[in-house]
């Protein structure tokens, strides 16, 4: 069987960087330890899911309220190794994902998703999620 584990550890941490890295290549490898510690500050939580020793697949995500939908799980990082893609692994983070909110009596999971993720869209159709809206962001220059 199939176990998910919680992140403890730095080491823990750090085995998710390759799984992480797919998702958000943005990120540096040097950087990802304390960028996860800091996000655990914020109520960021990270599973993982290791087959032979290796982390396979990971869920981050973080509980919190909002005026417009009430309590809820957002998951803020979904990913897969490439070649472990296709065992239900999204699947399971997702339904144990779904525990974790009833367990926290939370209303909804959400997620953002961008517009080229098709692969996961058929995904989260799959799973019963819908396009509820639109996500738009505007980049502030911290340089001013």
């Amino acid at each position: 069987m199939t176990e998910i584990k919680i992140v403890n550890t730095d080491n823990e941490i750090a085995s998710c960087w390759e799984a992480i890295f797919l998702l958000r290549p943005m990120l540096e490898r040097e950087n990802f330890v304390s960028q996860i510690r800091n996000l655990q500050k914020e109520g960021y939580n990270l599973l993982y899911i290791q087959e032979d020793n290796q982390t396979v697949a990971i869920a981050g995500y973080r509980i919190y309220t909002m005026l417009y939908c009430g309590k809820m799980l957002y998951l803020d990082d979904l990913s897969t190794l490439e070649t472990h893609r296709g065992k239900g692994y999204a699947s399971l983070l997702l339904n144990h994902l779904k525990e974790i909110a009833l367990e926290q009596h939370c209303v909804s999971i959400q997620l953002d998703s961008g517009p080229g993720r098709t692969v996961a869209h058929k995904l989260y159709f799959k799973e019963d999620f819908t396009i509820s809206a639109y996500h738009f962001h505007k980049k502030i220059d911290l340089k001013l």
